[in-house]
């Protein structure tokens, strides 16, 4: 998803938090003042209206609460493609179901009435006006951007046939479409009624890196499984979104989403459910808890650093060049070799006792003595908290390997470079590095695929009762 599009479905919050707040304070202000038809007057007593600092807190409270409703009703949905007419609908729908609720909060809670009705009627209005003209103006900015070029998905369409020409004209409508152009079966005419062709299915990954692809829509037949499979995989190691016309290939059973595009359904297969608020939620606790951890750590922080001075010379992090898709970052760890381990690398790949790209062995001889009790305890790997809180790694993810071991994957392997890599994963819970490379990439993927708050939580838990069962490295 663009960042663009999270950035103003994320906007979507404050303005709605301040909008509904606009709304109790001006109803609060108005109510002494005036009465909601003028020239019909209500008897009110100003010393009815509440505490200043009461009515704040509950104002803030309530307000919380309406957008609550909006998150739990798809208010803030972040791909908006849809008519603002629905979402107005909805506005006025659930700003009246909140309306009630506060209505039952003082009833059965408080056991009182609100303090006025005409401010509750006051809130209602102002907060239906407030809130629509809020996500008016944000919206009218996201238009605004997206004549300009900025926020525009830059798509390809797979297939020149009559599906993908009726297709094109609809996308062309869409102010948040860039269609660069269609791939066909066949080097054909270059155009198609209105649809560019700019090469065939060959030319895919040139196509994507020369027009910067972010979205691509299948709309052909004439594709077989293996070369399907071959585009959702190419998407997916990419952060491609991919879409495809219903009833063309067999749906996979995890990640399905159904769009209507201007009257024609289209189905996207996404690589991992960690999308839009997903990746917002994921990025947030990433931080957080970094944060927390590497300050309540720090007393270890000074343990081990004098233990790894007293035990060998060298510096106390070390840090590795790691791969993640075209880019490459140094990952910290509490070094537990001795200093030219890299150099002796070389001497014992014929020792390498793991199946697959990595190289792994139980004893080996580069290992400090403080190093393996680090690496049986996985302490080595708390230096990458500061890669979490920089965000090129995430707590839970595919774990990073250097660039040389990257080189020599399998194109089925470049599926765990769908989202960020992480300092564990569910094969470090499920074996760590007993397992072969294989098992491991389909865990990854597993997790990729059906990543949620709750299996994250679980990984770190599990985690953490690894370090204390003093697993071997």
């Amino acid at each position: 998803m663009k960042q663009s599009e999270i950035l103003f479905g994320v906007i979507r919050v404050p303005v709605d938090f301040l909008m509904a707040m606009a709304a109790f304070w001006l109803a609060y202000y108005l109510r002494p003042i005036t009465d909601l038809i003028p020239g019909i007057q209500y008897y009110f007593r100003p010393e009815l209206l509440p505490d200043p600092a009461d009515y704040l807190v509950f104002s803030i409270l309530a307000s919380f609460f309406l957008m609550a409703l909006f998150a739990f009703n798809r208010l803030y949905y972040l791909k908006n493609t849809h008519r603002f007419r629905s979402e107005f609908l909805k506005i006025v729908f659930w700003v009246s179901a909140w309306l009630m609720f506060i209505i039952a909060y003082y009833f059965l809670v408080v056991h009182q009435l609100f303090f006025s009705r005409i401010a509750l009627l006051h809130i209602w209005i102002f907060g239906i006006l407030f809130l629509t003209m809020g996500r008016l103006v944000v919206l009218w900015i996201q238009s605004f951007c997206l004549r300009f070029g900025f926020g525009k998905r830059r798509t390809l369409i797979i297939g020149a046939e009559s599906l993908a020409e009726s297709l094109y004209g609809r996308l062309k409508k869409d102010p948040h479409y860039d269609v660069v152009g269609a791939l066909s079966a066949q080097r054909e005419s270059r155009k198609k009624g209105r649809l560019k062709v700019i090469g065939n299915f060959e030319d895919l990954q040139l196509i994507v890196a020369k027009y910067r692809i972010e979205e691509v829509i299948q709309a052909t037949q004439k594709l077989g499984d293996q070369a399907t499979n071959d585009i959702l995989s190419f998407c997916r190691y990419n952060q491609i979104k991919y879409h495809f016309i219903p009833d063309l290939i067999t749906l996979q059973q995890t990640n399905v989403e159904v769009e209507m595009m201007d009257g024609l359904p289209i189905v996207s297969l996404k690589a991992t459910s960690l999308g839009g608020w997903g990746a917002v939620y994921k990025r947030f606790f990433d931080f957080l808890f970094s944060l927390v951890a590497i300050v309540v750590l720090l007393p270890v922080w000074v343990v081990i650093s004098f233990l790894i001075k007293l035990d060998s010379p060298g510096p106390v992090i070390h840090k590795s060049k790691r791969a993640y898709r075209d880019k490459v970052f140094n990952v910290y760890k509490f070094r537990s070799m001795v200093c030219n381990a890299e150099a002796l690398r070389g001497t014992l790949l014929d020792r390498n006792e793991r199946k697959g790209p990595l190289f792994k062995m139980k004893r080996d001889p580069r290992i400090t003595r403080i190093g393996r009790f680090l690496r049986s305890t996985s302490i080595d790997e708390f230096p990458q908290l500061f890669n979490v809180l920089l965000g090129n790694m995430s707590l839970v993810g595919p774990r990073p390997h250097l660039v040389e071991e990257v080189q020599k994957y399998s194109r089925h392997h470049y599926q765990v470079f769908a989202i960020k890599p992480g300092l564990t994963g569910l094969p470090q819970i499920s074996g760590r590095s007993d397992l072969d490379f294989e098992k491991e990439v389909q865990l990854d993927v597993y997790y990729i695929e059906n990543w949620s708050p709750w299996l994250d939580l679980t990984i770190i838990l599990k985690s953490v009762l690894v370090i204390f069962r003093l697993q071997g490295a």
